[in-house]
């Protein structure tokens, strides 16, 4: 006859859920609200979080985070202060770096007006 023993708690590795499982899962408010509360006590850990998830739990814009990302080897001179993160003089659009020079241009190009009124728009769609 075999004789089992159960593993100590503490050798047990915890559970994990993905940034992908916790963003796409269509559990009830109830069942979620015990997911969150796994993940307080340590109960379940979360792995492979979306850029999206992690930055919202680091408070910062997932734009932010992303440059950090892409600039991982200036971490240092980054977070001691000599260097931005986001280098001056750039704008993001559709995910390619804009000259301040060709910004300035669209706007001549489209006019202020316009330029204004679809930022009064974005601001109030958030």
């Amino acid at each position: 006859m075999a004789h089992y023993q159960v593993r100590e708690l503490a050798a047990m590795p915890v559970p994990a859920l993905t940034g992908r499982f916790l963003a796409h899962n269509q559990q009830s408010r109830v069942v979620r609200a015990f997911l969150a509360a796994d993940l307080h006590s340590g109960t379940k850990q979360p792995v492979k979080l979306t850029m999206v998830q992690a930055a919202y739990l680091a408070r910062v814009s997932p734009a932010y985070a992303w440059a950090a990302e892409k600039r991982m080897e200036e971490r240092p001179a980054i977070e001691a202060g000599y260097v931005p993160l986001v280098p001056a003089g750039a704008a993001r659009t559709n995910g390619n770096m804009m000259p301040d020079s060709d910004l300035i241009d669209f706007v001549r190009r489209v006019g202020v007006n316009r330029v204004l009124e679809a930022a009064v728009a974005v601001e109030a769609a958030q």
